[in-house]
C-alpha cells in the first residue's frame, strides 16, 4: 500500500514510540507508558508474580509492536503487524480510561485550579494523539 510521507513519518514516531516505552518498562519494571494498566491490574490482583509477569507481557508487545512497524517500511504489509497494533489500540485506550478520566475525576484533582486543568488537558491531548497515530497506521482503520 501506497503511504503518503506523513504517514511514514508517522509511522516511524510511533515504532520510536513503543521501542523506547517498551524499553524504558523492561528497564524501570514499569511497562513504560502502559504502567497505569499495570497499577490497575495489580490493585485487582493483589499478587507480584501476576504484576512482574504482566509488566514483562506489555513491555515486549510495546517492543515487538515498534520492530514490526520499523520493519513494514522496509518489507511487504505484515498481517501481524495489524494484530499487534490491535492490541496496543486497546491497552491504549484502557490506558486513556484508566489515566485521564478514572483518576482524575475520581480524586477530583481536575477542578482545583487552572494550572491542574492545563496539566490534565495536556495530558489527555498527548494521549488522544498517540491513540491516533496508533489508529492511523493500523492499516485497517486508515
Amino acid at each position: 500500500m501506497k503511504r503518503s510521507i506523513g504517514v511514514v513519518l508517522l509511522q516511524i514516531s510511533v515504532a520510536l514510540f513503543l521501542l523506547v516505552s517498551g524499553i524504558t518498562g523492561l528497564l524501570s519494571s514499569s511497562a513504560g507508558d502502559l504502567a497505569p494498566v499495570v497499577e490497575f491490574f495489580n490493585s485487582l490482583f493483589k499478587s507480584s508474580s501476576v504484576l512482574t509477569v504482566m509488566i514483562i507481557i506489555l513491555s515486549i508487545s510495546q517492543i515487538i509492536g515498534g520492530f514490526f512497524l520499523i520493519t513494514e517500511l522496509f518489507t511487504t504489509d505484515l498481517r501481524i503487524t495489524d494484530m499487534i497494533l490491535v492490541i496496543l489500540i486497546i491497552l491504549w485506550i484502557i490506558n486513556i480510561v484508566l489515566v485521564d478520566f478514572v483518576g482524575p475525576f475520581g480524586s477530583g484533582s481536575i477542578l482545583r485550579s487552572t494550572q491542574s486543568l492545563l496539566r490534565y488537558l495536556g495530558t489527555l491531548s498527548s494521549h488522544l494523539m498517540v491513540l491516533g497515530a496508533l489508529v492511523l497506521v493500523t492499516k485497517k482503520y486508515a
